[in-house]
């Protein structure tokens, strides 16, 4: 996690969001499930040794991320909500601003 904190440090967001406010979801157990969950799958992780050399989200934080990203940002996304003809169409914030939580 060293170059994700690295990166984070240069990015627009290290004084706005710290990691657990775009990682975690908002309320009491899904924020300690969410920690919970990551922190199984982590230990997991380093204890078999099997993991990428490149973290890679999985689709399940790339929601909670995604989710954090719509809250804080609402007075822009909902108007970008609202132009979408369908409700079922989701949209991906890291789809066309990748860097800015983590600067590359």
């Amino acid at each position: 996690m060293r170059e994700q904190y690295a990166s984070w440090l240069k990015s627009s967001h290290r004084s706005a969001a710290l990691c657990n406010d775009c990682h975690t979801p908002n309320g009491l157990v899904p924020k300690y499930f969410t920690k919970a969950l990551n922190g199984y799958n982590h230990s997991v992780a380093f204890t078999t040794g099997r993991y990428p050399d490149v973290i890679q989200i999985t689709e399940r934080n790339h929601r909670v991320a995604n989710q954090a990203c719509m809250k804080c940002h609402e007075q822009i996304t909902s108007g970008i909500r609202a132009a979408r003809h369908s409700s079922d169409q989701t949209l991906s914030c890291i789809a066309c601003h990748r860097g800015v939580g983590h600067a590359q």
